[in-house]
């Protein structure tokens, strides 16, 4: 009997909240008329997000996230998704029956011109489509307009040039290491190794530049790192024309240097020094201009060398990873250090160019 009386009070107390709550403080929930069915679906393709897609220039094909979303001032019916004309996904349930957010994994997509289209319809029948060009390609987008040269070191000793599609001369057996990188591969030195490029359309008359991630090897302890040839006679010392920047140094301490031709002398610019045991990655960039050379180290100049002009008018070839064949002599040969992200500029960057290049 005592539990049917408690039963009995705690149904009076439950009747006693609910009348008080609704009476007192939730509102009763009505129906609201939506109202006419007056405009078509809105759409939006966040990805792709550029009409050019870039993958790794070793690739063929790529997995590609298509992200989209679509609205309706009353409410969704379904959404068709496709690819080149193909049709790809329909999707009919939504959390949010005015609002939907999509994602599509393709796989294999490969190198070349597609479309991506969405269509959504509304429960009036209402539909729109909004359709996305885009170009799936390998091929490097350049930094600047003045970037004339990009190696990005491969693997399997991959030295293309991937701006212009060419590859080296290749002098020795210096090679891409496949992992040592700072994000894959790296030009690996070898000794009375390196590859040169000719040096036709790397430079105007506003200059040049070279900007590159540097892991050096102090041994040997000096070496040529980036040479414009001056002349083909290692015995011959003129160093009138063309450039070189070099390093030279102890276990300790290797200085970064550069000489620059300036068609009746030459210039010196002492650089600074990279600590060799530490083995980190430094970022070089050395900008030659009609009036100065300068040397930065991760961003930071340090050092600027002024001259009246630079001459490069007996010069046909770039080497990198040595001072062979015209600066070999003071023993500035193969460099066994690490080189990755090589980009020659035909202009004289500024501080802010570099620090673009040193984020990408």
């Amino acid at each position: 009997m005592k539990s049917i009386f408690n039963l009995i009070n705690i149904g009076l107390v439950l009747s006693i909240f609910f009348i008080s709550c609704e009476k007192d403080y939730i509102d009763p929930i009505s129906r609201v008329d939506p109202g006419a069915d007056a405009q078509a679906p809105t759409i939006t393709i966040t990805n792709p997000s550029s009409g050019t897609v870039t993958i790794p220039f070793t690739d063929t094909k790529t997995d590609m996230s298509f992200q989209f979303s679509a609205s309706d001032d009353i409410e969704l019916k379904n959404i068709d998704i496709s690819l080149d004309g193909v049709k790809l996904a329909s999707f009919a349930t939504y959390v949010d029956y005015r609002k939907y957010s999509g994602n599509y994994l393709h796989k294999d997509l490969a190198i070349g011109n597609h479309s991506f289209s969405v269509t959504a319809t509304d429960l009036a029948g209402k539909a729109t489509t909004q359709t996305f060009p885009f170009t799936v390609t390998n091929r490097y987008q350049p930094v600047f307009a003045s970037e004339k040269l990009y190696l990005p070191f491969g693997p399997n000793g991959d030295f293309k040039d991937i701006i212009n599609l060419v590859a080296p001369s290749i002098v020795g057996s210096p090679s891409t290491n496949a992992t040592a990188g700072r994000k894959g591969a790296a030009y690996q030195g070898a000794t009375d190794g390196y590859i040169s490029f000719p040096l036709a359309g790397l430079y105007s008359s506003q200059g040049i530049s070279f900007c590159f991630w540097y892991k050096v090897n102090a041994s040997p302890d000096r070496s040529g790192i980036v040479t414009i040839n001056d002349n083909a006679n290692d015995a011959d010392d003129n160093r009138m024309q063309g450039l070189r920047l070099f390093r030279e140094g102890s276990a300790s301490s290797q200085r970064i240097k550069a000489n620059v031709g300036t068609g009746t002398a030459d210039s010196w610019n002492d650089g600074d020094v990279i600590d060799p045991s530490a083995g980190k990655w430094v970022h070089i960039a050395a900008t030659i201009s009609p009036t100065e050379s300068k040397i930065y180290f991760d961003g930071v100049l340090k050092r600027t060398s002024t001259y009246s002009s630079f001459s490069f008018s007996t010069s046909t070839t770039m080497v990198i990873g040595s001072g062979a064949p015209s600066f070999a002599y003071w023993n500035h040969k193969s460099d066994l250090s690490l080189i990755d992200d090589f980009r020659v500029f035909n202009t004289a960057l500024t501080p802010a160019d570099i620090q673009l290049v040193m984020q990408q």
